[in-house]
């Protein structure tokens, strides 16, 4: 299920916002109307530090979303596609088709956030003191001058040379433009994140030790920092294990499907238990194919509800599967599946719109597991040019 709300598009790049953003809006709001504006600007009836309040956690995720725009729009301009952009509880982030072809590119797309952030800080700051110049409202005043200062610090934080901030970015890309190796540049990113968000951690619990409860804060991005860490290592690692794999040399094939029109008693007992298998295509009277349905998805529906529903009940839509061609390469069809929500983990494999095989997690983990047995493809061509 996708837990994300759909805002609309900026520059032609889709937007949306993560549930969790209901959370740091409540928290946000309350804090400023409750703390923040009435210690800074005192004497202001409570409707109104609610109305600051209100307006400061709208501003600060429109600074979010100009941050993450900042990073899309140059990735564009590099040649780098753009997925969406979603907003969620630490901030944002800027889903990439692909990744940066120099590390030029990549230094260009990191700075470009924090770069935005601190130009949207000095806005607001500017504004606020055009307004106390003239006498305007402390409170109006008060606000933007919150707004200048966590735009500051939100581009100032994300300057951390620690992966996944702009800052590991940054640190990536010269470790990448020195040496050479792409790979030996994400492990001294992800393990400067890491080590990053142990500090974080530390901190937190160091302060809360001491009466901070704020300091939880702390806490959480260390915790957020050190799994999207581990995250970008593990994926490293992914993409340069399967580098040379197609889709086609890890499929299954050929698949077995269903009609989509049988009953779930029938495909439970002549598919799932005679079959030995977990998922399988549904089509339609025509032999196109509609949906995937897996013993996930089954076993979800009680048996006493089974009666009277049919496999395309229970299968996940077309729409909603990952799909690839025989010849595509392994890592690109994997980021694939991280942005739909169906097949459990699986890719239908397709060539001039008929299907060909189905990947399955299984496939990718044997994939795995013999990649070693590869060895670099680079030196398997010299040895089998040579003679000897």
């Amino acid at each position: 299920m996708d837990q994300r709300i759909r805002l609309g598009s900026v520059a032609g790049i889709g937007v949306a916002a993560h549930w969790s953003v209901v959370v740091i809006v409540m928290l946000l709001g309350w804090s400023l109307a409750a703390f923040t504006l009435p210690d800074a600007a005192p004497g202001y009836a409570e409707v109104w530090y609610w109305v600051g309040g209100l307006v400061a956690v709208v501003a600060f995720f429109a600074g979010l979303l100009a941050h993450e725009l900042a990073h899309s729009v140059v990735a564009r301009n590099r040649g780098v596609a753009v997925e969406d952009i979603t907003l969620w509880l630490f901030g944002g982030v800027s889903r990439l088709k692909g990744e940066p072809r120099s590390p030029r590119d990549e230094l260009s797309i990191a700075v470009a956030g924090p770069v935005t952030s601190f130009a949207v800080a000095v806005g607001f700051a500017a504004i606020a003191s055009g307004i106390a110049a003239v006498g305007g409202p402390a409170l109006a005043v008060a606000t933007l001058l919150w707004l200048a200062l966590i735009n500051g610090v939100l581009g100032l934080f994300n300057l951390a040379p620690a992966a996944p901030l702009d800052g590991g970015r940054v640190l990536h890309a010269f470790v990448w433009h020195r040496t050479g190796d792409r790979a030996r540049a994400t492990a001294v990113a992800t393990r400067a994140g890491q080590r990053f968000g142990f500090v974080l951690i530390g901190a937190g619990i160091l302060l809360f030790l001491f009466g901070d409860l704020a300091a939880l804060w702390f806490v959480f991005l260390g915790w957020f920092l050190l799994a999207a860490s581990r995250a970008e290592a593990t994926n490293e690692l992914l993409r340069g294990a399967l580098a040379h794999v197609h889709a086609r040399d890890i499929m299954s094939s050929p698949v077995i499907v269903v009609d989509e029109s049988i009953s779930l008693d029938r495909l439970v007992d002549d598919w799932f238990l005679a079959r030995h298998c977990s998922a399988f295509p549904t089509v339609d009277a025509m032999g196109s194919v509609q949906g995937l349905v897996t013993l996930r998805r089954v076993r979800q529906i009680r048996v006493a509800d089974r009666s009277g529903l049919r496999a395309s009940d229970a299968a996940d839509p077309i729409r909603t599967i990952a799909t690839c061609g025989p010849d595509e390469l392994l890592p690109e069809v994997l980021e694939r599946i991280a942005g739909v929500r169906g097949g459990a983990g699986r890719v239908l494999v397709f060539e001039d719109g008929s299907l060909m095989g189905i990947i399955s997690p299984t496939d990718v983990q044997r994939a795995l597991d013999i990649s070693p047995l590869r060895g670099d493809p680079h030196e398997r061509s010299v040895d089998a040019g040579s003679t000897r």
